[in-house]
């Protein structure tokens, strides 16, 4: 039996996360379709390029917004309203100068765009700082119907957007202008977002609130290094098509990414509007890795055993020597079921959420040198993954320090080790039967598998949850 705390804390994170993951799903959807459709059309150079550009949107994105998006949520609303109006000219200079640095350094060091190319993805990134912002405003003052609908129709033009580029002449400069029409658009509805009204409530003293933040910044920038270091490694060393076959192997589910973005979203608002009630900030972190080992687990063994057939069909047998490398990179996913720096971020641990990151970093450069001239791409690849691992077991480790709890108070292992075994077990008997079909009835079958269990398992687990509120009710 589950305490009322357990209960509610469980149901409002639930409750909101389909909407959060709606809003985010979205876009990153129609990206990876996209992706797979340029993949197939663009010849290796031009594809090159143009994964090239959401690379560097990405790093230099969470390097010039330092934390904005995290210490929004992850901050009393009223007092991070006040502190924005106390402090607002100082960190918009703070922001403009480091906007300014950070683009320099991109225009100056940067040698696959043009001039023109250059000045369009700054604007674009500008923009797109906006938006993210807007999003995490929508999330935090919980307009999440407006959250959704936004992200709708902005991604079915941004879809419709890349088809028109992609039945026609692809050239990448006015594919960025287009986007930044459309971001400017979304831009707009910041002006829509409406602040409660609600009293000032000071959760921290002014020098620590700033020290957490900073820490933040760092992290996440730190953060997107690491996350993106195997790219960036061999982005100097191999040709922009080379890098083609290393980035569709290297290339992260979408899926997860959206998952764990949802699910830190959630966390981070959830446990910061009742940070002193530390068995309901447990209970939130125990239970995430729950919801998202029933969606990651069976979709691993999916890609585990159907990664031929996926190659072949999805790129037309285009990217086969990407297949080496994907399989090694899939091995992330069991381990990426939850947001591991959520509770020291709350908590105001920041500091030591960049040093797992610096961590992160150090361990994967160290084991990329090692690798690379051993195994080649596929060890990159292999670094990311035993750094991730690591990174991983040290964030439960400082958080279980923290909470003064063991790591097994934090985690299922239980759960997660019946699930594990089960989804393999099954995904195993099937794949022994493989051969005796077609490839294309394999995988088919196999991703109709794949989604019942993922949706049965989601639904027993709701079921259970709402049963467990009903027998707390009763107690009560």
């Amino acid at each position: 039996m589950t305490s009322p705390e357990y209960d509610t804390a469980i149901k409002s994170l639930n409750s909101k996360l389909l909407p959060v993951f709606t809003g985010k799903l979205l876009p990153i959807l129609f990206l990876t379709i996209i992706m797979i459709l340029y993949s197939r059309k663009l010849s290796y150079n031009d594809y090159g390029q143009f994964q090239t550009v959401w690379i560097y949107s990405n790093i230099i994105s969470v390097i010039i917004s330092f934390g904005l998006s995290s210490i929004l949520l992850s901050t009393n609303a009223s007092y991070f309203s006040f502190f924005l109006k106390t402090y607002r000219f100082k960190l918009a200079l703070f922001y403009i100068c480091g906007a300014f640095v950070t683009f320099c350094i991109f225009y100056f060091t940067t040698r696959l765009f043009s001039f023109n190319a250059k000045l369009l993805l700054i604007a674009f990134i500008v923009i797109q700082n906006v938006c993210n912002l807007t999003d995490s405003l929508l999330i935090k003052n919980n307009q999440l119907k407006m959250y959704i609908w936004l992200n709708f129709f902005y991604s079915l033009v941004f879809f419709g957007i890349h088809l028109y580029f992609f039945y026609q002449n692809f050239v990448l400069n006015k594919l960025i202008l287009f986007i930044i029409f459309l971001s400017i658009v979304k831009a707009v509805c910041i002006f829509f977002v409406t602040q409660k009204n609600i009293a000032i409530v000071v959760t921290t003293t002014t020098t620590k609130f700033i020290s957490n933040w900073i820490f933040i910044g760092l992290n996440e920038i730190a953060g997107i290094f690491a996350r993106w270091m195997d790219k960036m490694f061999l982005l100097y060393l191999l040709s922009s098509s080379e890098f083609a076959v290393f980035f569709n192997g290297a290339i992260e589910i979408p899926l997860f990414g959206i998952l764990i973005s949802a699910i830190e979203n959630l966390m981070l608002t959830n446990i910061s509007a009742d940070i002193d009630n530390k068995q309901s900030a447990i209970s939130i972190f125990k239970e995430s890795f729950k919801i998202l080992a029933l969606i990651a687990f069976p979709l691993f063994f999916f890609l585990l055993t159907m990664h031929n057939e996926a190659f072949a069909i999805i790129f037309n047998n285009k990217y086969n020597a990407s297949i080496p490398v994907f399989l090694i990179s899939i091995f992330i996913i069991p381990i990426r079921i939850t947001h591991y720096g959520v509770i020291l971020q709350c908590y105001g641990q920041s500091k030591k959420n960049m040093l797992g990151s610096l961590m992160d970093i150090g361990f994967s450069l160290l084991l990329m040198f090692i690798l690379y001239p051993v195994l080649g791409t596929p060890g990159v690849a292999l670094a990311i993954v035993i750094s991730t691992y690591l990174q991983a077991w040290y964030y439960l480790w400082q958080s279980a320090n923290i909470m003064q709890v063991k790591i097994s108070t934090l985690v299922p292992l239980l759960f997660l080790l019946k699930a594990l075994v089960t989804t393999g077990a099954v995904f195993g008997l099937l794949f022994m039967v493989k051969p005796y079909f077609s490839s294309i009835a394999s995988l088919i079958a196999m991703f109709v598998v794949t989604i019942v269990i993922i949706s049965a398992s989601l639904i027993f687990y709701w079921k259970s949850l709402n049963l467990s509120g009903k027998k707390i009710n009763a107690v009560i």
